[in-house]
């Protein structure tokens, strides 16, 4: 557009010089045209920005991580004459859509439309902007264009996946419903901290009968236990300085472990409180899988967005932990604030589990700190787990 320009001022100098030296009709008319044609393609393409029509659609609005939507588009000529050129630019340009649409030029004959469907995979969670972003419609002559810009995308939420593991290290205090029957000790009688269906074994002494009659099922009271070990997560939701398609993936990696072990601990109906700084501090707690949908839809759309560091979460949150709990760290920054924090932390009696997910696949290199870290902190009594961009969590997870 910009040597269009310029040759139309080349065009226009020399029709003005070409009528000033010799006057007449044909200079005069090459004058006047050289002008009225600018005027009068610039007229004509705001024309088709007025009465151009387009529409938008998805297919799913929520979708698990592999999942695929299908995004619609189509753009319409109601009118009797051509639109010249046209260029459609989408949102997710930047994000899990990078490549799986371009943006397309094309012209619209009189009376005619484009129909374009794009299936789209969505292979990593988060919420994400789909749709038109802008339409640019350019005249004749290249000298000018129009840009339509949308401002209303469409979103879909992509929820993580799912791992449902079989075993993971914590430690626990909790007994068998049959020991536990044996030794009301070990149990609040007079608190009742959940009510559940009844289950195959359960003593009858503990059946519910007000609320089994309300419900017409069968209804257990599960007391307050006085061993039962809680389980602290701490999310760190620090932003990290890669390109947005290589922070995607780190993130989505970090919410899926997390995602894993507490899907372990509700089926296990072990107490979770989940914990994490964006914008301001939230803290979610749980005792079983009932409760795991509400946390599942906030870890969906959770964004990494701030700069609090999980090692003063910790600080904070290890003042008044009770001494028996589990706390499961889950960063992709390791440094030595955070192992000395997590030093503190375990020589106080609280056992410390690490999930670590490494950059190594996005930076390229190795980090030897991250590294030194991971090799000594099992000598001071802390599990750690590396997981990388392409590692199967369910597997590290589980050894």
């Amino acid at each position: 557009m910009k040597h269009t320009r310029i040759l139309f001022m080349c065009l226009f100098a020399s029709a003005l010089v070409f009528t000033y030296f010799n006057g007449g009709k044909i200079p005069y008319m090459c004058l006047y045209t050289t002008l009225l044609l600018p005027v009068s393609s610039i007229l004509y393409t705001l024309v088709i920005y007025l009465r151009f029509k387009f529409g938008q659609d998805l297919d799913k609005r929520f979708v698990t991580k592999g999942d695929k939507v299908n995004f619609l588009f189509s753009i319409n000529n109601e009118d009797f004459f051509l639109y010249p050129y046209l260029k459609v630019s989408f949102y997710g340009s930047n994000t899990i859509f990078e490549n799986q649409y371009q943006i397309r030029n094309f012209s619209l004959p009189p009376f005619s439309g484009r129909n374009y469907t794009f299936e789209l995979q969505c292979n990593y969670r988060g919420s994400y902007e789909i749709g038109v972003d802008s339409v640019e419609i350019e005249d004749f002559f290249g000298l000018i264009k129009f840009r339509y810009n949308v401002g209303e995308p469409k979103y879909v939420t992509v929820y993580p996946r799912i791992i449902c593991l079989e075993k993971f290290r914590l430690k626990t205090d909790y007994m068998s419903e049959k020991h536990t029957m044996l030794n009301t000790r070990d149990e609040d009688m007079t608190t009742i901290s959940d009510v559940r269906k009844y289950q195959y074994g359960d003593s009858l002494k503990r059946i519910h009968w007000k609320l089994t009659a309300r419900t017409r099922e069968l209804m257990v009271k599960k007391f307050q236990s006085t061993s039962e070990t809680n389980t602290l997560m701490l999310l760190d939701l620090r932003r990290n300085y890669y390109p947005p398609a290589k922070n995607i993936m780190l993130e989505d990696k970090l919410i899926e472990a997390v995602v894993a072990v507490l899907y372990y601990c509700l089926n296990k109906w072990i107490p979770v409180e989940l914990v994490y700084f964006s914008e301001t501090l939230h803290s979610i707690q749980a005792k079983n899988h009932l409760m795991f949908n509400e946390i599942y839809e906030t870890l969906a759309k959770v964004k990494f967005t701030d700069d609090v560091a999980v090692e003063d979460l910790l600080s904070i949150y290890t003042e008044s932990a009770q001494k028996n709990s589990n706390i499961v760290v889950f960063s992709a920054n390791l440094g030595y604030d955070l192992y000395n924090q997590l030093y503190k932390t375990a020589s106080s009696g609280y056992n410390i589990i690490l999930v670590y997910i490494s950059p190594e696949k996005i930076t390229g290199t190795i980090e030897q700190e991250a590294e030194n870290i991971l090799t000594s902190l099992p000598e001071i009594g802390i599990e750690c787990y590396r997981i990388g961009i392409d590692d199967d969590t369910k597997a590290i997870l589980e050894s």
